[in-house]
């Protein structure tokens, strides 16, 4: 099980690489070691799943039903935009033409590691949604999520 922490800036070279960065890669072990698995966000963001921590959440996907529409959407929607990412020997991963078209990324990125996955995110969008609001929003909305759930 993997348990990724950190945040890291990177920048998009003219051949849609990325250069994983050292604190990253290092946090990888066993199976996981030099790959991940790359999947289109729900919001339009990446996420990248070391392979042991993409097999549990495949698991879980593979418990949805095809019985209806959503269902069948929903899953195809999340298959469809997976790839398997080889770190290559100066540590860089090529992201794919159409992830970096739906993270609407055009140079420079942020990875923020969330325990499991890493959410890759254009950096304009993510200081637009995270970096640009008042610290009093940050307040109200940890209040309300926290109290919904009890932590």
């Amino acid at each position: 099980m993997a348990f990724l922490i950190g945040e890291y800036e990177c920048t998009l070279d003219v051949k849609q690489r990325i250069r994983v960065p050292a604190g990253l890669v290092s946090q990888l072990s066993g199976d996981d070691v030099g790959k991940f698995v790359i999947t289109r966000g729900v919001d339009p963001c990446l996420y990248l799943y070391p392979m042991s921590e993409f097999y549990t959440e495949m698991d879980k996907i593979n418990q949805i039903p095809e019985n209806s529409e959503e269902d069948r959407d929903f899953k195809n929607m999340f298959y469809s935009g997976t790839s398997i990412l080889t770190i290559d020997s100066a540590e860089r991963i090529l992201i794919p033409r159409l992830h970096v078209q739906h993270a609407g990324i055009t140079k420079d990125m942020i990875m923020v590691c969330q325990k499991n996955k890493v959410v890759v995110w254009a950096m304009e969008k993510f200081r637009e949604k995270y970096l640009n609001r008042n610290p009093a929003d940050y307040q109200q909305l940890s209040e309300k999520v926290r109290g919904k759930y009890g932590i």
